[in-house]
């Protein structure tokens, strides 16, 4: 079984030049000063310039790349029947971005160009962009590929607080949405804070229909076999103290 993609929906969503070279290396230094790098990929990697060139040139492409499709990504095989996986998986339709009814695309035009709203003027998603970009060019003290990490820091923080909390949703979402929009390269963002992804269509309980009976692929219905990113003895202690603090207590299960 191999899903069917609808004709005329299929193509790259959107140009790639919204923003100059310039402002895409101040975007990702930006980014990498949001969410840092070390042993991890940083905002910049994680895609975050990328996913803001695609949401900003949503419109601008011949198919709306705003609402990605579904319900399958090709990420995840079929079920075989018998609790595990099959070698036969969907074609991905997230790539396949849905079409915008009127009322929806002239909603996305007003967000992303901004105009005149029904409770007053609005500035769209690109001008403030440009704004934030600007802003954070007068506080630049040297290249933006060349800053240091406490350069970075100090240049998000020289920002206002709207600026800052725009910028952390936009990386946020570019780090961990999927990839289809721009950002999270090869669910790289997922693998950190170790999530699967989407599950579909193989899921995590299958049923066996020669036992009767449903398999569990991940834990479900109990607790997981160990603990990806285990607490050290301090931390442990000081989210013990802030709970008891709290009224709660801690217990396993």
């Amino acid at each position: 079984m191999v899903a069917v993609l609808p004709l005329g929906c299929q193509g790259p969503p959107a140009p790639s030049s919204v923003l100059s070279d310039h402002e895409r290396a101040l975007y990702g230094a930006l980014a990498d000063a949001i969410l840092p790098p070390d042993d991890q990929p940083g905002g910049r990697a994680l895609g975050a310039v990328e996913y803001v060139e695609q949401l900003l040139g949503a419109l601008d492409g011949p198919v709306p790349a705003v609402f990605a499709g579904g319900p399958y990504s090709g990420r995840q095989p079929f079920g075989d029947g018998l609790g595990g996986a099959s070698g036969v998986a969907p074609d991905n339709q997230f790539a396949v971005f849905a079409p915008l009814d009127r009322v929806a695309e002239a909603t996305w035009r007003l967000r992303l160009y901004g105009g005149d709203g029904p409770n007053g003027p609005v500035v769209g998603l690109r001008d403030q962009i440009r704004q934030i970009l600007a802003e954070a060019d007068r506080y630049l003290p040297a290249p933006p590929d060349q800053l240091t990490a406490e350069e970075r820091a100090a240049l998000l923080a020289a920002l206002d607080q709207s600026s800052i909390d725009t910028l952390m949703d936009l990386v946020a979402e570019a780090a961990f949405a999927p990839p289809e929009y721009g950002g999270n390269p090869d669910g790289a963002g997922w693998t950190m804070v170790h999530f699967e992804g989407d599950s579909q269509p193989l899921g995590y309980s299958l049923y066996d229909v020669s036992a009767g009976r449903y398999r569990e692929r991940a834990p479900v219905s109990g607790p997981a076999d160990s603990d990806p990113e285990p607490m050290d003895d301090d931390t442990r202690a000081f989210v013990t103290l802030v709970v008891t603090f709290l009224g709660g207590e801690e217990f396993e299960t």
